[in-house]
């Protein structure tokens, strides 16, 4: 679907985005997230056997996770079903994980597996079980399965999981905003010529190519959007001379991941929007090489020390550029040298998303043409919320983990060819 043969996207009605935007137990939009597999933590989060367990929250629950003496990742309700007290304080030992209020103890499949101030049979320990939800690591994430029953697919095969751990850099930071917003920043081609322009080079510094340089030439991209069985590609296409153009072809995976386009033979990229709760959801970046371990100099490039990656709190997951502090913005530097003052592309996105609101209101919206693609997404994701809570149909990403596979593409190619032919040609 092109852009330029639309109108104006309609405006979304508040029901709607209230039911995109609530992802809570019981909520539509939360049930049929949890029918795929989430990521909960980073690996690293638990770096041993019997290491002390973390504070997890998603999908509006609050969790605790553990690295039980096998290695296994239990991830378990937070509170203990005795007295409720918080597990995260507990002992990691042993097999399993001891509150320490009165000693219950409960291995990483929920069960428990000890009392020791009373006498109980087996079938009361089951009875005394809590609330676990399946794991699984793959990437340098652990994943859960916070649906009903067994889950009946396999963690996403994105690309990234599937090449050495070597390969790959996998990072989060906390976004003060619902999911969907952050997403919708992520397939949003238009604002590129303008949130991340800078003045004093066109120079690549989000390792993709040649997005800076076309995207100061031409502010008025192109755009299609074509559905698929995971969701969306994507094209943005630019002027590039009188006889090329320049295409960014990207993948949106139902419910809330993006692969980003990057040019060929570059570290790809890739977006996930993972909701903590309505007010606040984890965005995790992950960067990876196909055929090469990732350089010394990529590494840095991630760790707080580039252009790209807003500088992080030391041993959090919080950035520092908040709203509290104008996300480090330099008035002198924007009129001087750069279109937003803000250093780096990660704290761009987090400003303009976050000042959006904790939970933006799409009622009060006035869309444009260049807003095609964000305006599908919703299309698809109201279309597939529906679905499950009438019927319970599911998209058929949620039982076919390999349409996560696949990559996206930043390219020149001759003006003459169709967004068919260049998706065809990648």
């Amino acid at each position: 679907m092109n852009a330029a043969s639309r109108p104006s996207g309609k405006t979304m009605k508040a029901e709607e985005n209230d039911l995109l935007t609530r992802t809570d137990a019981g909520t539509a939009m939360g049930e049929l997230m949890r029918e795929f597999w989430m990521p909960a933590l980073l690996s690293k989060e638990l770096p041993a056997p019997d290491a002390p367990p973390a504070r997890v929250r998603l999908l509006g629950e609050d969790l605790v996770a553990f690295r039980d003496s096998s290695g296994r990742v239990g991830l378990l309700d937070a509170f203990c079903p005795h007295r409720r007290a918080e597990l995260y304080f507990g002992r990691n030992e042993a097999g399993g994980l001891r509150c320490i209020y009165h000693g219950w103890k409960f291995d990483a499949g929920g069960r428990c597996v000890d009392v020791p101030t009373d006498s109980c049979t087996p079938a009361q320990m089951q009875r005394l079980s809590t609330t676990a939800y399946p794991t699984q690591e793959r990437g340098g994430i652990v994943w859960a399965w916070m649906g009903k029953g067994e889950p009946h697919a396999l963690p996403p095969a994105l690309a990234f999981t599937l090449v050495p751990g070597e390969h790959t850099y996998v990072s989060k930071c906390l976004m003060r905003c619902n999911y969907l917003q952050a997403l919708e920043g992520s397939i949003d081609y238009s604002h590129i010529s303008f949130l991340h322009k800078e003045g004093e080079t066109s120079s690549d510094v989000f390792g993709i190519g040649d997005m800076i340089r076309y995207s100061d030439e031409d502010g008025r991209p192109t755009l299609f959007a074509e559905r698929t069985d995971y969701g969306l590609q994507i094209g943005a296409r630019r002027d590039a001379g009188a006889d090329n153009s320049y295409w960014r072809v990207a993948r949106w995976l139902l419910p809330c991941f993006v692969i980003v386009p990057t040019a060929p033979g570059n570290v790809s990229r890739i977006n996930l929007f993972i909701p903590i709760d309505d007010e606040n959801c984890w965005w995790y970046r992950i960067r990876w090489h196909q055929d090469r371990p990732l350089t010394a100099a990529e590494l840095d490039s991630y760790r707080d020390v580039g252009e790209d990656y807003a500088p992080l709190v030391p041993g959090s997951y919080l950035p520092r550029g908040s709203r509290e502090n104008d996300y480090l913005q330099d008035r002198a530097l924007q009129r001087r040298a750069s279109f937003t003052g803000i250093r780096s592309a990660q704290l761009q996105d987090l400003a303009v998303q976050e000042s959006q609101g904790r939970v933006h209101d799409r009622s009060r919206e006035k869309l444009m043409p260049s807003d095609m693609p964000i305006a599908q997404c919703r299309r698809m994701l109201l279309e597939a919320v529906r679905s499950h809570q009438s019927e319970r149909q599911l998209p058929p990403s949620a039982s076919r983990p390999e349409l996560f596979g696949g990559y996206a593409s930043a390219v020149t190619r001759p003006r003459r060819m169709t967004f068919d032919e260049v998706r065809s040609s990648l």
